[in-house]
């Protein structure tokens, strides 16, 4: 019998070595080979300069531009813009309202998601419209006893959180209902939402942005007012929905007829076929869309520096032109990056988590 080249390593025994193990994987045959030899020549030739520069050469210690050697990268402009970078021109005694917007903001995520997971459908709606509101309010600063801060002073990676907090839930529940809409048997609901979704993604999210900060307020009744964030994250929302609501829906073409055949069988109402059976199933199939769909958002919140809104990118290129510091052009955007880099990171992450965890309960 013939055994092809690429096939010889998966009969061989693992060794107990996993070094061993890893160099033998690695060099099981000719192509392989070739190219694991390409990626070392890549790893050492850009990674060896890259350490030098963000480390070894570095400067870390410090509080003044002339503290920086200029040898390595200077980490002492981030050290020293970290309340630029992370809070905008929020005033620094105030700081504290932005915090516990945060706080707010994550334990809403944290307790919708717990509702969701028992069912509670309109429960975790409640829970979490009541946290975007109530981080809304904190953030700004309109309780009773903290001080009003205005949008423009708001920035930093704080706000970039604050947009993603928001997004991701009104587009995920909008999305939801368009979702269902796009599957609708009334042929009027079916195509509003058919049209919707078609329209929003084919239009950029620069140009909605745009829309949603200069028309908008034409379309408010007379005294109303919508400020320059609450603008911002209508388009957000308006534009993330749409894709959205195409992962849930092939989630939900996805589920088979049977499981509604049989839950309707049982006995369960409309309401409950979709809440107990259907979008439980939907959603596990929809994951890696859903979580493909939230990095892209996290990533287009950078976009809001168009409309004049600095973000943790427009901080950090309001941070870059201070020209005290010289020339500390990588350094802000190798910060920048790995910042968004570890957002997309942690949300992979857990959409991993979740598939995982989702894979074990329908194998039960």
């Amino acid at each position: 019998m013939t055994v092809q080249p690429g096939l010889m390593n998966v009969h061989r025994p693992p060794s107990p070595n996993p070094m061993v193990d890893f160099v033998r994987r690695s060099f099981s045959d000719g192509p392989t080979s070739l190219v694991t030899i390409l990626a070392l020549v890549v790893l050492i030739g850009g990674g060896i300069p890259l350490l030098n520069w963000a480390l070894f050469n570095a400067d870390f210690v410090g509080s003044a531009p002339a503290d920086c050697r200029r040898v390595g990268a200077c980490w002492v402009f981030i050290s020293q813009k970290a309340g630029q970078l992370f809070y905008g021109f929020y005033p620094q005694e105030l700081r504290w309202q932005v915090n516990a917007s945060m706080v707010v903001t994550a334990l809403g995520l944290i307790g919708a998601f717990a509702a969701a997971q028992r069912y509670q459908i309109a429960l975790a709606g409640a829970i979490y419209a009541l946290s975007v509101s109530m981080s809304f309010t904190v953030f700004g600063g309109r309780l009773p006893g903290m001080t009003a801060v205005p949008v423009e002073k708001w920035g930093g990676l704080t706000l970039t959180l604050l947009l993603f907090g928001i997004g991701v839930g009104v587009s995920f529940l909008f999305g939801g209902l368009l979702a269902m809409g796009r599957r609708s048997d009334k042929p009027l609901i079916r195509s509003i939402a058919s049209v919707y979704v078609e329209f929003m993604r084919g239009v950029p999210l620069i140009a909605i942005l745009f829309v949603a900060v200069i028309l908008l307020p034409l379309f408010l009744p007379s005294g109303a007012d919508a400020n320059l964030f609450l603008r911002i994250v209508v388009g957000i929302c308006l534009y993330t929905s749409s894709y959205m609501a195409e992962a849930i829906r092939a989630g939900l073409d996805a589920v088979p007829t049977g499981s509604r055949e049989a839950a309707y069988a049982l006995g369960l109402s409309r309401w409950n076929t979709q809440k107990l059976v259907v979008f439980p199933q939907a959603l596990t199939i929809s994951l890696p869309g859903l979580i493909n769909t939230m990095v892209a958002l996290a990533k287009d919140t950078s976009l809001v520096i168009i409309v004049g809104v600095h973000d943790l990118l427009g901080s950090t290129q309001l941070a870059i032109g201070d020209v005290s510091w010289g020339n500390v052009l990588w350094e802000g955007y190798f910060f920048a990056g790995t910042v968004y880099f570890l957002m997309c990171y942690v949300l992979n992450f857990i959409g991993r988590r979740l598939e995982i965890r989702a894979r074990r309960t329908t194998a039960r």
